[in-house]
């Protein structure tokens, strides 16, 4: 804790600041740019000084210009010699950026591995002179990897903390006259430590900088045991690490995975009588775990907005990341797994940004994507290796990037795919900021690897190669031979809409080289950001930003002074309102994008449509909000922390959502819980798992009391369930011998219905999954009768009749008008057969016994879900179905038969993976509409008309099995989704025509499947993805309208429609999530539900999780919703595959 600092001041103090009065801003070359003038006061809190715009004179044709580094005096580049390329070492060096000698132009602190690190003074705008010697910087001959300018002793100066692999961490103290003492910290040299980074904040807001340590491992494991890594098995027969070396590996899928070193969290306890900091080491007393891990970078934000800075820590590797929430009592608590629906697989670098502008802080991380189709099947090798990682881990982690959007509920929703960041390249640094002063940050990333290690090709040779007796120096020649993989950096521009396009190009800042670490920095004080990279064995890359030639575009900057806060404010949240209603968020934060330090300088940039700054709100560390009006584009502010203003105000009355979530309230305790299949041993190659549509769901009232009671469905092997209420709103389950009985069926669907007339409501249960060879016996749908009492039993064979199919959905309606319930049974897959199109079922009741009935709509495809519905107008309940691989269809019910009406009514155009369908009068105009729930637009797959997802299906191999090929166009080419090893293990006769791996990534599927073998398979296309509205106009057409945002997150699994909030209209609720996906693609679980209002004039508006209460990361399959306890509150229950089910109550204040 240090003393509060005292600010004399000769005016009235204020708790409102002004920008002060208008000042000429001067318009300079960059000839003539000169160090910033001092600042001006303007009032109690605030100084200002103009910012240097620049004449336009810019000879880039690009938003950046490239400065040559012997051109401004920054001669400088990351080195790691030859001998050096080796695993821990690839990962390169950072570098950091900030006004150390306070001539208002901030300085370059640049690392080395195999050179020695250098500081570069900036003496005038593009001005910089080597200073490292002079300044007291050593050359210590360390590898390097991560820097900070960061104030560790609060006197105002900016300090140095500089990270090294295998020797001590060195911190250098700011002498105030341009120079630095210090040099290692840390004790004795350390030959296997290997830091890669230092976060700095006051996690504990007592008004100086604490900082956390990432750190991964230097030597690998077969230069520590000379080869010889041991295993043992344990009592079990598991294979594990021996115990000599338990603390170097595990065994992960069969194989060993190098572990790493631990990360530290240290508490700043003021100074030593030396003048050097005391850091005191509180990871444990923290609760920061201890872990053996690969950290390579580490973030401090304030996610959920409580004052107190939490921790992401981004590890390599198979090593999990973590999201500590601070506790404000010096304590963290994981909340990872509960947060996040996952994680990339390979993190490293990582930063936060508001990227919507909507107040919450939503974070991005990196992994090595790539970008173009041959890298991404070179790169990508056996499956199999991976197995038990890719299928076990929670979160789970993927090879790509991750764009968690912040909701404000403490769960974060991705968006990487719909985005259209998920693969950037093997990225290193991802860093936000408003590079083009359009109000939204944009996105930064470095690329690029000294050697490929993923190269599938290369690392089958290296091994061929050791198995025929090639020595460790042959084999590390090998490796050293192959050429560098140099890839182009990217900036992706942000479109405000959860979408980023990518600019890299037109920017100027696609240098193709090999780059680590980055910083975004108004380097020459003009109002934008600059660009600066670290390139390994090339010279330091430097952009200069043009964007302020633009009189379309404005800006302005600000440093902030701490009071009772730490000097340069870190931790301070600052939200800049704009006239026309804008506002912009940002954090002041030490450590963004892959071990690099930021400058402690906030900027802001915004187009002329948004009007002029309103006004600054600060949120300090120490608690103080402070509000600045007045302020003005075209200067850099300087804002006192004022120690007048009111602290920020403590929790109010708690917000009054739509929905909270109430599990227990309603005594209706079930788990659904799978058996075990394997849906790939048949079908190899199937895109998801077709065991995984449980859990049926279904309301009625059972004994006939006059409430609604709930059945349950099970997996096979497992018990269904009957909960009957016994007192409004509470339940309690009650046993059924004949459902006990009937443990051999999968329960996918279920309706209560009056069968036989008698004035109670039976129970009929589609059985499905795919455990079973087609037409078993254990898919014969059941009927239970219902004996008045609550009581069950099974109908007698011939009730119903064979249904030995696997099932789908069904639905009830007297379609032929004759007083009794008739049915449609759907099926979706013939099991062992994908994409084989199956036969349904229309079952016509005829006094209690069932029969079927020939007619068009039992060959209607794969049929997800059904509804009954008269959608023309004519009275008669048409049928309505979804299908997998084919559009939502129509069949019209006429008194001569059912007829499809799909092509005439405009559906036959939006053929897509649909999973669940409602119909109903959204619009009020009388007519009903449809609304249908597909796979979004936010998983891997993309389709459109001219580029369709596409799948053939044939006996490729002639092995009488029918195989599959997932098929893309990418790259204006037909090309495989799959790789090469899971497509080869399934069809080996592929070998012969792609015996690499380069081989196969190089062809088109025409090209290893032979133009006949496609020509003869069987082929589907789908051009949509998104989850829509279709209107009917009333005269017979349907207009496509996609739901809003958050509907295409992730798949709409079942869709229902209640006035929730009692407006009087009715809202649309969705359940989502899939996570059956085999486990190249992953879960696709980044949703939470949704709940949209229908405007007065039939625009949709959805409501966001932290305002309607309804959000869950359930593998969601069913959702009811019903006033059970007849309170004018409504219960929705959502059923949820291989997990618990979960129940959500309106309030009684429903205005979210």
């Amino acid at each position: 804790m240090r003393p509060k600092r005292i600010l004399l001041v000769s005016i009235l103090l204020m708790i409102c600041s002004c920008g002060g009065p208008e000042i000429q801003k001067i318009t300079q070359t960059k000839e003539t740019l000169s160090v910033p003038d001092p600042f001006m006061r303007v009032d109690s809190w605030v100084e200002r000084r103009a910012l240097q715009r620049m004449d336009g004179d810019s000879k880039s044709k690009h938003l950046f210009q490239k400065m040559e580094g012997s051109s401004i005096g920054v001669q400088f580049k990351n080195q790691l010699k030859d001998e050096n390329i080796k695993n821990y070492l690839l990962s390169g060096a950072g570098l950091t950026v900030g006004d150390f000698d306070k001539n208002g132009l901030p300085d370059l602190f640049l690392v080395s591995q195999d050179g020695p690190n250098k500081l570069f003074r900036q003496t005038t705008p593009w001005k910089f002179e080597d200073v490292t010697v002079s300044a007291g910087i050593q050359d210590t001959e360390s590898w390097g990897s991560g820097a900070a300018f960061v104030d560790i002793d609060n006197d105002g100066d900016l300090d140095l903390f500089v990270c090294n692999k295998g020797n001590s961490d060195e911190i250098y103290m700011n002498q105030g006259d341009g120079t630095f003492k210090g040099g290692f910290v840390g004790g004795s040299k350390n030959s296997l430590r290997a830091p890669t980074m230092v976060a700095f904040a006051d996690y504990d807001n007592d008004g100086d900088l604490d900082f956390y340590r990432t750190a991964t491992r230097l030597v690998q494991m077969n230069e520590i045991f000379d080869g010889k890594v041991l295993t043992q098995k344990d009592e079990n027969g598991i294979v594990r690490a021996h115990p000599s070396q338990a603390d170097q590996f595990v065994m992960i899928d069969g194989l060993p995975r190098e572990l790493g070193t631990y990360d530290r969290l240290f508490r700043n306890d003021g100074l030593s009588a030396g003048g050097m900091p005391k850091l005191v080491d509180v990871t444990r007393k923290s609760g920061i775990k201890i872990e053996r891990e690969h950290g390579l970078a580490a973030v401090w934000w304030d996610y959920n907005d409580d004052g107190w800075p939490d921790l992401y820590v981004s590890n390599d590797f198979h090593t999990p990341d973590h999201l500590y929430r601070n506790n404000g009592d010096s304590t963290f608590t994981e909340v990872t797994e509960d947060a996040l629906a996952y994680t990339s697989w390979n993190s490293m670098g990582s930063d936060f940004s508001d990227i919507n502008n909507d107040g919450l802080f939503d974070y991005l991380s990196t992994d090595m994507s790539a970008t173009t189709h041959y890298k991404q099947k070179t790169m990508m090798g056996a499956m199999i290796d991976t197995a038990w990682f890719l299928d076990n881990l929670e979160p789970r982690q993927y090879m790509r990037n991750v764009m968690h959007v912040n909701t404000g509920t403490g769960k974060f929703v991705d968006v990487a795919f719909h985005a259209g960041i998920d693969s950037t390249d093997w990225t290193w640094a991802a860093i936000f900021g408003d590079l083009d002063n359009d109000g939204f940050e944009d996105a930064f990333f470095t690329n690029g690897i000294e050697r490929n290690v993923q190269d599938s090709d290369q690392t089958i040779r290296m091994q061929q190669a050791g198995l025929k007796g090639a020595t460790t120096e042959e084999l590390r020649k090998m490796f050293l031979d192959s050429p560098r993989f140099k890839e182009k950096n990217l900036a992706f521009r942000n479109l405000g809409n959860f979408k980023f396009n990518n600019l890299s190009q037109d920017w100027g800042l696609d240098d193709e080289t090999v780059s680590h670490g980055a910083i975004l920095s108004d380097l020459d004080r003009d109002g934008d950001l600059d660009v600066v990279v670290n390139n390994m064995n090339d010279p330091v890359g430097i952009y200069m930003n043009t964007t302020n030639e633009s009189e379309e575009d404005h800006s302005l900057i600000i440093s902030l002074i701490g009071q009772e806060s730490n000097y340069h404010g870190l931790g301070a949240r600052l939200t800049l309102k704009m006239s026309e209603g804008q506002i912009m968020n940002r954090i002041v934060t030490s450590s963004r994008g892959y071990m690099s330090g930021a400058e402690p300088v906030t900027h802001f940039g915004w187009p002329t449509s948004w009007g002029k700054p309103k006004e600054i709100i600060i949120h300090w560390p120490s608690g103080y909000r402070q509000r600045v009006i007045n302020v003005e584009s075209g200067w850099h502010y300087q804002i006192s922390e004022n120690v007048d203003s009111p602290k920020n105000k403590a929790e109010g009355a708690k917000q009054i959502n739509l929905f909270s979530k109430v599990d227990d309230a309603l005594g209706i305790r079930f788990e659904h819980r799978e058996n075990f299949y394997d849906d790939f041993k048949s079908q190899p190659l199937l895109p998801n798992r077709l065991s995984r549509f449980g859990p049926a769901l279904a309301l009625g009232d059972i004994d006939g009391d006059g409430d609604k009671d709930v059945f349950l469905g099970a997996a096979r092997d497992r018990e269904s369930a009957i909960f009957l209420q016994k007192n409004q709103g509470k339940f309690e389950r009650v046993s059924s011998q004949a459902l006990k009985s009937d443990q051999i069926y999968e329960d996918v669907d279920a309706l209560w219905l009056d069968v036989d007339r008698d004035g109670d409501l039976d129970l009929y249960v589609v059985s499905g999954g795919a455990s079973q060879p087609a037409a078993h016996n254990n898919y014969q749908d059941r009927l239970y009768l219902n004996d008045g009492n609550g009581e069950l039993k099974r109908a007698a064979d011939g009730v119903i009749p064979k249904l030995t199919f696997s099932g789908s959905r069904v639905a009830a309606n007297d379609f032929d008008q004759d007083g009794d319930l008739d049915l449609f049974i759907g099926s979706r897959f013939v099991p062992g057969q994908y994409p084989t199109e199956p036969k349904s079922a229309l079952l016509i009741n005829e006094g209690g016994k069932f029969s079927k009935v020939e007619s068009p709509v039992t060959s209607s495809g794969m049929v997800t879900d059904v509804k009954w519905a008269d959608v023309d107008g004519d009275k008669r309940a048409d049928l309505i179905m979804s299908s997998e691989w084919g559009p939502v269809r129509v069949y019209q019910n006429k008194e001569n038969g059912f007829q499809e009406v799909t092509k005439n009514m405009g559906l036959d155009q939006f053929s897509g993976w649909w999973n669940c369908v409602l119909v109903t009068d959204i619009d009020k105009d009388g007519d009903n509409d449809i609304i249908a729930g597909n796979f979004g637009t936010n998983t891997k797959y993309s389709a459109s008309t001219k580029k369709p997802a596409t799948l053939f299906a044939s006996d490729f191999g002639n092995t009488g099995t029918l195989q599959l090929v997932e098929a893309q166009f990418k790259e204006g080419r037909l090309l495989p989704v799959r790789g090469r090893s899971c497509s080869t293990t399934a069809m080996p006769h592929l070998l012969k025509s792609v015996p690499t791996y380069s081989s196969f990534a190089s062809k088109t599927i025409n090209e290893i499947y032979t133009p006949q073998a496609i020509e003869d398979s069987k082929r589907l296309e789908i051009n949509t993805l998104e989850s829509m509205i279709f209107r009917n106009d009333g005269e017979g057409q349907f207009t496509a309208e996609p739901l809003p945002f958050l509907s295409q997150m992730a798949p709409v699994m079942d869709i229902s429609f209640a006035d929730v909030n009692d407006d009087g209209s009715n809202e649309i609720i969705l359940a989502q999530n899939f996570n059956a996906a085999q486990r190249e693609t992953g879960r696709m679980n980044a949703g939470l539900g949704v709940v949209i209002t229908i405007n007065s004039d039939q625009t949709l508006k959805e409501i966001w999780p932290k305002n309607s209460g309804f959000f869950t990361r359930a593998d969601s399959r069913r959702i009811v919703l019903e006033d059970f306890g007849n309170d004018g509150n409504i219960e929705l229950l959502l059923g949820q595959n291989n997990g618990e089910l979960e129940v959500f109550r309106s309030q009684e204040n429903k205005n979210p």
